[in-house]
């Protein structure tokens, strides 16, 4: 319990008072439980002495009665709408942060944590947490003033009679020891292939066209029900566990009640004991047993809270491996990026992707980055929009450590179009608005369009650029997501623009005319291309061949072809495969 508390101390410390409130709240309502058993008690002594009239039951029983449970439905209300609250805040508080440490994340963090598994996390998990810390941790240490404040009330009335009535009571909390490791254990493993159910079923969705394409529906689908088969055992065996201890809590309970009936048996015929006090004792003890068989089971589900909680701050205390220098500064344009002997592998790997890389690119020219797949190409690009740690070797920006400026103001003076060209499911207007900030209006938006050789295809689609292009652009063709993907980048129009591959799923004639803009819309600014077909790279202003890493050729489309070398060959036999 310390250990979740500890973690969540962030939010504790920032809403301080909503948690005193409840607590004093909760020593209210203990209080408050107290009262009725002192009017059962008076009227048992009432009735014991012949003393019950018309007036006594209105003022002394009904009266105070009714107000007493005005008074405790007032503070019990309140202690809802406050926990409430605060489950709220909680939620939206773990929602936020679960976020926020996602997006600052480098590559390496997602090669760790796979999509489904993040999701499940942020569903299941953070409900969990949010239970806890909003509801069940504070109902618990209401159990406990409970307790407390009722065995005090028992003592006194009658100190040995109290002491020997609890004695079974503390085997509770033993049992609950004993279960703490199992319960854990089990919930772990529910989580965890939980996380491995919602990885598949997320593949599954992503993936369904590949699936029918190859007819493996019912593959696929096997192998959903054995990771939800899983699941459903481990759970059940969970659940087994509460079965089996649940009665022991009520049994325990029941066995101090028969003590206490015993001894105050005893007490009454032996000892004189009133017997409005021991119906009063009684009252308080069903009022000191219930808490303990609650805090049985709410111990129970906050163990399970417990590994929902590690989980989460898994993600919490991930480090992203890209970082800034301790004074970083925004960098407000980029004339000049330099690799200055760079090298770089991948965390998991034993050799190295980039090998003593020397390139510099000035503002106004455009870079063509080719080579065999595999030989670095998308690795040296995504050094400069900062996806990747610098392991070996410089990379500057204006003649300055790139680690000198903010990652973020570094990201936004470039426009990167990956391979894996990223829709959202909104209309075609508003994926290509997300590649600027600020308003844009929609001759911004059809300039963009056009550029990308994007505008032949408004016509054909139903709602034109109102039209929703589906979650990962499922309605849309290869050639038409990468055009899409392009526009938004020319949007943008930042300092530098990154094409990576992003032309390999249109026709010959529609890269021509996107060059063509390239050429005349970013005439000084920077463009790098990173391609397989050479005829996108032919007009760039310096061209250079990465091949295991390492550049092997670079110069204008004439040198290289001069050279003779990789480069040459590729090209003609492109030029063959593009006659035939």
């Amino acid at each position: 319990m310390f250990s979740f508390v500890k973690s969540m101390m962030w939010f504790i410390k920032k809403n301080w008072y909503f948690y005193v409130a409840i607590i004093l709240v909760g020593i209210s309502i203990s209080l408050a439980n107290l009262l009725p058993a002192t009017i059962v008690s008076s009227l048992t002594d009432a009735i014991e002495n012949n003393g019950i009239t018309k007036g006594f039951i209105l003022k002394n029983i009904l009266l105070y009665y009714l107000l007493i449970m005005f008074l405790i439905y007032l503070v019990s209300t309140t202690k809802r709408v406050l926990q409430n609250r605060l489950k709220v805040r909680l939620y939206y508080a773990l929602q936020v942060r679960y976020m926020e440490n996602i997006l600052v994340q480098d590559a390496s963090f997602f090669e760790h944590f796979q999509a489904g598994d993040l999701l499940t996390r942020a569903l299941g998990d953070v409900k969990s947490v949010n239970f806890s810390g909003s509801t069940r941790l504070l109902n618990i240490f209401s159990e406990f003033i409970t307790i407390v404040v009722t065995f005090v009330a028992m003592l006194f009335i009658s100190i040995p009679l109290t002491l020997f009535s609890v004695i079974p009571l503390p085997i509770i909390f033993f049992v609950n020891f004993y279960l703490k490791k199992k319960v854990k254990r089990n919930w772990r493993e529910v989580r965890e292939e939980a996380s491995k159910m919602g990885n598949v079923v997320l593949e599954s969705i992503t993936n369904v066209r590949t699936i029918r394409a190859f007819s493996k529906e019912e593959e696929n689908y096997q192998k959903n029900l054995k990771y939800s088969d899983q699941v459903y055992k481990i759970e059940r065996r969970n659940l087994k566990l509460n079965v089996v201890f649940q009665p022991i809590f009520n049994s325990i309970t029941a066995i101090a009640t028969i003590i206490a009936y015993a001894l105050g048996s005893y007490y009454i015929l032996e000892k004189g004991m009133p017997l409005e006090k021991f119906v009063q004792f009684s009252i308080y003890l069903t009022m000191f047993a219930s808490p303990l068989t609650n805090i049985g089971n709410l111990l129970n589900n906050f163990y399970q809270s417990l590994i929902s909680a590690d989980r989460i701050n898994e993600v919490y205390d991930a480090k992203s491996s890209v970082l800034d220098s301790a004074d970083a500064k925004p960098v407000n344009h980029i004339d000049t990026v330099e690799f200055r002997n760079f090298s770089f592998k991948y965390e998991n790997d034993n050799f190295y992707v980039l090998k003593n890389i020397n390139l510099t690119i000035k503002k106004g020219e455009t870079l063509g980055i080719v080579g065999r797949t595999g030989s670095g190409k998308s690795t040296l690009v995504r050094q400069l929009v900062r996806q990747l740690p610098i392991c070996k070797g410089e990379l500057f920006v204006n003649g300055k450590f790139i680690e000198d400026f903010n990652q973020e103001s570094v990201r936004s003076m470039i426009s990167y179009v990956p391979q894996e060209h990223i829709l959202f499911s909104r209309s075609v207007y508003q994926n290509v608005a997300l590649g600027k900030a600020d308003a844009t209006s929609d001759e911004e938006i059809r300039h963009a369009i056009e550029l990308a050789d994007f505008a032949k295809d408004i016509d054909a689609l139903p709602y034109g650029l109102d039209t929703i292009v589906g979650e990962y652009g499922v309605t849309l063709s290869g050639g038409q997501k990468q055009r899409l993907a392009i526009a938004r980048a020319f949007l943008k129009n930042s300092d530098i623009l990154i094409l990576d591959d992003s032309l390999s799923a249109v026709d010959g004639t529609t890269e021509a005319n996107i060059i063509k803009s390239l050429k005349e819309y970013r005439k000084n600014k920077t463009n790098i291309i990173v391609a397989h077909r050479l005829s996108a790279v032919m007009a760039a202003d310096h061209i250079i061949v990465l091949d295991d890493g390492i550049i092997v050729e670079e110069g204008t489309h004439e040198e290289l072809m001069k050279a003779k070398g990789w480069y040459y060959h590729q090209y003609l036999s492109q030029q063959m495969e593009d006659g035939e």
